[in-house]
């Protein structure tokens, strides 16, 4: 609405300034000592010149509000991506415990969860369900490198993500045994985050706990090759 509103308002502004130009334009030429048919010539070479004036601005005015709308489609991919690939799976993992939260505390590793670890579960549903989630896991780094380049987020934010979710030791058990299910450029940028998140997990080791630099650090030299 705010982007239209200026649109309509410039556009008023424009057709009033050709409008006063072509009324000027026409009283000079009226007022010219010529004959009828040259003054009619010029009359029209100016409406001729003011029509192409209107074709660019009209062509301008496109061109700005296609890059709005590219913007904005961005914006809501942005939005999508964030629902659909980082907060769903937790979310998901969330819903069902007991027996999501082994892979959950272990994907977030730095979160103070205040329960202990439950006892009682079902250990085949625990096992079904980190099947289905890792493969889930997995799909989203992929989406991530379709997606990627049509995502306001920025690469580092997603990448600190991906490196806190692959120190979980089920995500890296699962990924060995399911990795041929994905793309050669998916099993690269995978590898890339384990090996980088190992340095993290053995920094936590001696820290204790992860702050954002050490993410930041890494992220801000990791190479993403997205696709076109």
């Amino acid at each position: 609405m705010k982007f239209t509103g200026f649109f309509e308002n410039e556009a008023i502004i424009i057709f009033v300034i050709i409008f006063i130009i072509y009324f000027v334009g026409y009283e000079l030429i009226r007022r010219l000592d010529v004959s009828k048919d040259k003054k009619y010539e010029l009359s029209f070479r100016l409406l001729a010149s003011l029509s192409f004036f209107l074709v660019i601005y009209n062509i301008h005015v496109s061109i700005r509000s296609n890059n709005v709308i590219e913007e904005n489609r961005m914006s809501y991919n942005t939005i999508e991506n964030i629902q659909r690939n980082w907060l769903d799976p937790q979310k998901e993992l969330l819903g069902n415990y007991p027996e999501g939260y082994f892979l959950y505390s272990s994907m977030v590793q730095d979160a103070e969860f205040a329960v202990e670890k439950p006892q009682e579960y079902d250990v085949f549903k625990r096992k079904q369900l980190e099947v289905y989630y890792s493969l889930r896991v997995f799909q989203a780094i992929e989406d991530f490198l379709t997606t990627g380049k049509y995502d306001e987020t920025g690469m580092n934010v997603w990448v600190n993500n991906f490196l806190m979710w692959m120190q979980s030791p089920i995500l890296r058990q699962y990924w060995r045994k399911l990795s041929f299910n994905y793309s050669k450029d998916t099993r690269e940028f995978i590898e890339g985050i384990i090996k980088k998140s190992n340095g993290l997990i053995a920094l936590r080791k001696e820290k204790g706990k992860l702050e954002a630099s050490d993410y930041d650090k890494i992220s801000a030299q990791f190479v993403v090759n997205l696709r076109e």
